[in-house]
């Protein structure tokens, strides 16, 4: 009779214990609403240009992971060919190229930017699972593969972001960037 009581109790913790567990960290709407933050600050880098984001900014939170953020971009309006303009020019590719490469730095401070303010805003993600953000860049038929990056993927254990954030050091030295 006296096994009741804890067998009772057992059977609460339990209860409480996995419907805590089937509860994610990270809700989706915080990822939604980081979604929204990230394009609106990646689309505010040339806001003449309403190309430059090639849709909305995609998140996914991975339970023990962490959460990843991918976004497409074209870093630069390249050249097309048209019925009335079927060639592209070696100069109008070589202009496109040098656009691109002069947006790349720029690109990659906004993202180094966006991860330390996103990991601020998923307060609930646990210190020791990753933030990513990875940004793919569109490439034309004609560019040449080699003279820029196709993707650029940044990550970081959101502890150490937020301890180099506290010292006022620079995010660089803790954030993985990889360039493919």
């Amino acid at each position: 009779m006296k096994l009741a009581p804890l067998a009772a109790l057992a059977a609460v913790l339990v209860c409480a214990v996995s419907s805590q567990a089937d509860v994610p960290r990270l809700s989706r709407a915080k990822v939604a609403n980081a979604e929204k933050l990230i394009s609106t600050q990646l689309a505010s880098m040339y806001p003449d240009e309403p190309w430059f984001l090639l849709g909305p900014t995609r998140g996914v939170y991975l339970e023990g992971y962490g959460v990843v953020f991918t976004a497409e971009i074209n870093l630069a309006t390249g050249p097309t060919s048209t019925p009335f303009k079927m060639d592209i020019s070696k100069e109008e590719i070589a202009r496109h190229r040098d656009k691109k490469l002069t947006r790349l730095p720029g690109l990659r401070a906004m993202m180094l930017k966006i991860v330390g303010s996103t990991s601020a805003y998923l307060d609930t993600l646990p210190v020791t699972e990753q933030m990513v953000l990875g940004v793919t860049l569109l490439r034309y038929p004609y560019e040449d593969p080699k003279s820029a990056p196709s993707q650029i993927v940044m990550q970081v254990e959101r502890g150490k972001l937020l301890d180099a954030q506290k010292r006022g050091a620079s995010l660089d030295s803790v954030v993985k960037t990889v360039e493919y």
